[in-house]
């Protein structure tokens, strides 16, 4: 894993924050405020030396680095380092790092592995089909074939009744349809292999009939999304981060899209006090991470989105925060971004909704205020937050 972690500073309060959580002198705000909008990373901590070094290095390259008050006297033992500057400047920086002691070339070679992220693709080709942006977000349609998911559990167990769900949401806008078998809302438990693959294999060999949709698969179970794929779908959607053993090998082998879903712990724990000191620069830290294992794994980095996984484990200003951020999530990963906020609970505590499937209006208002934000809404309403985005795009109604 890589010990350098981007990090989200687009405010003063960010970057106020940040100097804090150092240690460094307050009055460098005034030397980095007007260049706010530059590359930053995090590293460390690392022995005082070393981020004396480092800081004259990334200083006489035209970039900088801020470190806790007291490193140039050693006052202290070690300091965390926030780097920050141009990517030029920051790449010159890392040749003045070469042959530097205390392991700061595994430092540089960190950086410049974050400055060649590639772009974000266009197109992610997918075997016989592919999906292509554009300046709207792509819709993919929830389909539970669950008996207990939060906010439609039992309503399409029918297979027939699935398939003809998973084909209304098409014409009403999705371009893939979300295919699931387990619940994953707050406190359930795993759902058997064999359970999952009698809900959701049917279903997906009914919507491949319908060649112009693209299928996904909503598990965390290697063995079913085979099964999945050979039925007919084209992508892994992982709510663990394609973390389960096995599945990145499968996504390798088969040439499957992947979508990379970041959350703390598993459904049955996982909104048991969460906590982040920063949720978007961790959430982004663990993302690219995962993102980087799946491509030495074999796994093309244009076939994987990325996606924060609102609820899963998040509290509200969390699952906000997140959303805002979406746009750098997906400069700092070069992934397309997937944003699965449809009926959760943090729309229920904004718009007083107790009941998750009376909340399409709130899942429609933040699907329009972040068309411009992500690539792919996950939404359980279609036709609702597709015409709330075409009114948001268009300004008005479609």
């Amino acid at each position: 894993m890589q010990q350098v972690r981007p990090v989200l500073l687009e405010s003063r309060r960010h970057w106020c924050q940040a100097m804090e959580g150092l240690g460094c002198d307050p009055d460098a705000w005034f030397r980095v405020r007007e260049r706010a909008d530059v590359v930053a990373l995090l590293t460390g901590p690392i022995r005082s030396p070393a981020a004396s070094i480092l800081k004259q290095a990334m200083l006489a390259a035209g970039a900088d680095a801020l470190v806790h008050r007291l490193v140039l006297t050693c006052g202290v033992p070690e300091s965390a380092v926030l780097i920050y500057g141009s990517p030029k400047n920051l790449r010159a920086g890392c040749d003045s790092l070469r042959g530097q002691p205390f392991g700061l070339d595994s430092v540089a070679d960190d950086v410049l592995c974050y400055l060649q992220v590639p772009d974000a693709p266009d197109t992610i080709l997918l075997g016989d089909k592919s999906l292509t942006f554009g300046p709207r977000p792509i819709f993919m349609g929830v389909l539970n074939c669950t008996p207990d998911s939060f906010s439609d559990g039992g309503q399409w167990l029918d297979p027939a009744k699935a398939v003809e769900h998973g084909l209304a949401m098409h014409e009403q806008g999705a371009s893939i349809i979300d295919v699931g078998g387990e619940s994953s809302r707050p406190g359930s438990l795993a759902t058997s292999r064999d359970e999952q693959l009698e809900r959701v294999i049917p279903v997906v060999r009914g919507l491949s009939r319908k060649p112009d949709l693209l299928i996904s698969v909503d598990t965390v179970e290697p063995a079913v999304a085979r099964a999945a794929l050979a039925a007919g779908a084209r992508i892994i959607n992982s709510i663990n981060g394609m973390e389960t053993p096995g599945m990145a090998e499968l996504a390798a082998e088969t040439g499957a899209g992947v979508i990379l879903m970041h959350m703390r712990g598993d459904p049955a724990t996982m909104q048991q006090n969460p906590r982040y000191s920063h949720a978007p620069s961790e959430v982004a830290f663990y993302l690219l991470n995962r993102v980087n294992e799946l491509v030495a794994a074999g796994v093309e980095r244009s076939r994987i989105m990325v996606d924060p996984g609102i609820g899963f484990g998040k509290r509200p200003w969390d699952n906000l925060g997140l959303i805002n951020s979406a746009p750098w999530l997906r400069r700092v990963t070069g992934c397309r971004v997937v944003l699965g906020h449809s009926r959760k609970s943090f729309l229920g505590l904004l718009s007083g909704e107790t009941e998750p499937a009376r909340r399409d209006s709130a899942s429609a208002l933040v699907s329009a205020l972040s068309a411009d934000r992500v690539d792919v809404l996950r939404v359980h309403n279609v036709k609702q937050c597709a015409e709330a985005v075409s009114a948001a795009l268009e300004g008005i109604a479609p």
